[in-house]
């Protein structure tokens, strides 16, 4: 069985208008409750759907592309409203019906395509490349994009519910925004956007080819002065690589270089030596933990650039520390533009000498293993400790946060909600570690089917770790009580708190 990943197949229409000093490109914010890159900007597109490939467009007789181009047009009418069609009844009132019909179900878009004699010329979309989701993220997609011009007259109008809002937008404005720190968004819209913003002149090819021109290894700048660099390391499931973040636009602080392969050392100085290219200077490692997969590349790099490195005093007992940093402590960089200070932040419970870096001016959470870019980071006991895991939750629910930068899987915005969906889903396991319990004794690999139910079996040695912290933090709220390796359920009344 192969164990390369797959790729859902996507389709997306950057939609352009105007010319010269006027050419503007629209994009969308994704909204908050959305599972991919939510508060992320993208262009109009989604997942290839079941009648896709069914879609007659004129010109295109290859049945992938087919199928990736009816998508785009689909998805790009779906949420923004604007169908880029040849023919057929298109005034706005038609529009405005067959949309709202296709929105709640009432139509699917090939019924409405041969209702309102709608017709599509390949011709009219150029390929503008074709891009995959990364190694960190934890969904992965191949999105195809077509350059389109929008029809005269079209106005766009969000009604998604996966969308916040959108916007016509000259490529120089969104890219100053970026710049800013006031958007964020993947590298493939990164790169549309330089292409756009150097003119019409073949843009259509120079868009296509823009993939193979990122340079190796790719960049992946999703906000500025915030360079992610995933490293593979031995994380735990379903982790297979540790993100390594370099931060700041003039001195740069390198967190969690987790791989000490000789390989992936190179990979990781070659970007270090891309950005030196434009005036960053690394002066400094930052540790927000000391797990061996964020660790591993520590000692090469620190002899390599005879840099500091810097962490919890709690971890110096497992990596060489040339400093050590405490709660609320200011880190100060060098910086080009706006400030670059980041925030220390102790954040124990995944681990006791866990730390967080904030950004304080863009509201950017480098989090580490506190938050992950998907599911639940394991707390295990004695080094994890649920009631501290949680509190250190609470603590950052109060925080101005934007975004969030973890080391496993795919950073997002919307981070208040994710903390909030943390701290419930944590509430709600611990209800069922309590329902499992009973007043005869079990232990954790007996109540490990009841409380975590919902989780793959393969998976259950791991949450056993989890059940345990759970079990612990119980049995000081007077809920659980321990016989030997053996839980039952406890009187409902709180011992004294911890020294």
């Amino acid at each position: 069985m192969s164990d390369k990943p797959r790729y859902r197949e996507s389709g997306a229409i950057v939609l352009i208008r105007g010319h010269g000093q006027h050419l503007e490109v629209y994009w969308v914010r994704r909204g908050d409750q959305v599972s991919f890159m939510p508060g992320f900007y993208a262009f109009p597109g989604g997942i290839v759907g079941p009648g896709d490939a069914e879609l007659p467009i004129d010109g295109a007789s290859d049945d992938r592309k087919r199928a990736l181009l009816a998508c785009a047009i689909r998805e790009t009418f779906e949420e923004i409203g604007v169908l880029v069609a040849s023919a057929g009844v298109r005034d706005a009132a038609t529009l405005d019906a067959a949309r709202e019909r296709l929105l709640c179900g009432e139509a699917t878009f090939a019924a409405l395509v041969s209702e309102c004699g709608w017709r599509f010329e390949g011709k009219e979309f150029a390929a503008a490349g074709r891009w995959r989701t990364p190694a960190f993220s934890s969904m992965r997609f191949e999105a195809t994009y077509f350059l389109a011009r929008a029809p005269e007259g079209a106005t766009p109008e969000i009604s998604d519910d996966e969308l916040a809002d959108g916007e016509w937008i000259a490529p120089a404005e969104a890219l100053e925004r970026w710049r800013a720190g006031d958007a964020v968004f993947a590298a493939p819209i990164l790169s549309t956007l330089r292409e756009i913003a150097a003119g019409e002149s073949d843009l259509a090819s120079r868009l296509a080819a823009a993939p193979e021109h990122l340079g190796d290894p790719h960049r992946i700048e999703l906000s500025w002065g915030i360079v992610l660099q995933p490293m593979p390391t031995r994380a735990l499931p379903p982790a297979t690589h540790t993100n390594a973040y370099l931060v700041g636009d003039r001195e740069m602080a390198l967190i969690d270089p987790g791989s000490g392969d000789p390989a992936e050392i190179e990979a990781l100085c070659k970007l270090i030596g891309r950005l030196g290219a434009d005036g960053r200077t690394l002066t400094r490692i930052l540790l927000t933990h000391a797990h061996s997969d964020h660790i591993g590349g520590v000692s090469a790099l620190r002899a390599r650039y005879n840099i500091p490195v810097y962490g919890h005093a709690l971890i110096a007992d497992r990596v060489a520390l040339d400093g050590t940093l405490v709660d609320s402590e200011v880190i100060s960089l060098a910086a080009a533009r706006d400030s670059w200070d980041l925030r220390v932040l102790h954040t124990p419970g995944h681990a006791r000498g866990h730390l967080c870096f904030l950004h304080e001016r863009t509201g950017a959470l480098l989090s580490g293993d506190h938050i992950v870019g998907a599911g639940t980071v394991i707390i295990d006991p004695p080094e994890g400790d649920m009631a501290d895991y949680m509190a250190s939750l609470e603590r950052l629910s109060a925080l101005p946060l934007r975004t969030l930068f973890p080391a496993h899987g795919s950073p997002s915005g919307a981070a208040h909600r994710r903390i909030r969906a943390l701290i419930a889903h944590r509430h709600e396991r611990e209800q069922r570690v309590i329902e499992a319990l009973g007043a005869a004794s079990k232990t954790l690999a007996e109540l490990v089917p009841h409380a975590y139910a919902d989780v793959a079996a393969a998976l259950w040695p791991y949450a056993e770790r989890s059940l345990l912290a759970h079990l612990l933090k119980l049995e000081r709220d007077g809920r659980a009580a321990q016989d030997g390796d053996r839980w039952r359920r406890g009187e409902s009344r709180a011992r004294e708190p911890r020294a």
